[in-house]
């Protein structure tokens, strides 16, 4: 992704899917593929590698951000478990829609959407460029839980940054 800032802990679904066995269970309940697939207009899937399944990222030093990127798949679904109380503290999701490449989210066409621990939102990941931005003092925690998806007639393709951040 041309060397943004990645400053954030993570944990892959690998390491998810061995120490937890509800973030699992949801991952392939049912019910969830239908709720996504009915959001999205196509047959939401579970994605075959086991390492984006699900993962964890974390934000908990001033600083920390997960800077402008793609996603490998087309959809992930964000939960809050942790979130900055105030849009000030930092940890806000920027993005552009249909971007021709990361560099629109410096001109003035990114949208910015600040969320509170419980929320979550439903992104089309590979085609949104989106970044995380940085947060702004200490003691604060930005913590999701990204489940990945994919649809029968997606592209796959996948990036070094998986591997890099999550295994």
């Amino acid at each position: 992704m041309d060397g943004p800032p990645r400053h954030m802990t993570t944990v892959g679904g690998h390491v998810i899917a061995e120490t937890s066995k509800r973030v699992p269970d949801l991952y392939a309940d049912p019910r969830l593929l239908a709720f996504i697939s009915g959001l999205v207009g196509a047959t939401a899937l579970p994605v075959p590698d086991p390492v984006e399944r699900h993962v964890l990222n974390i934000l908990h030093r001033r600083g920390d951000t997960h800077g402008a990127h793609t996603d490998d798949c087309p959809y992930a679904l964000v939960i809050f478990l942790e979130a900055p109380d105030a849009p000030e503290d930092g940890g806000l999701l920027e993005y552009v829609p249909h971007a021709s490449c990361l560099r629109d989210l410096t001109t003035g066409q990114a949208r910015t959407a600040h969320h509170q621990a419980g929320d979550a939102y439903l992104l089309r990941s590979d085609t949104t460029a989106h970044r995380v931005t940085a947060l702004t003092r200490s003691g604060l925690r930005r913590t999701v839980l990204n489940l990945a998806c994919t649809t029968p007639d997606a592209t796959p393709h996948s990036t070094p940054s998986v591997r890099h951040l999550y295994t």
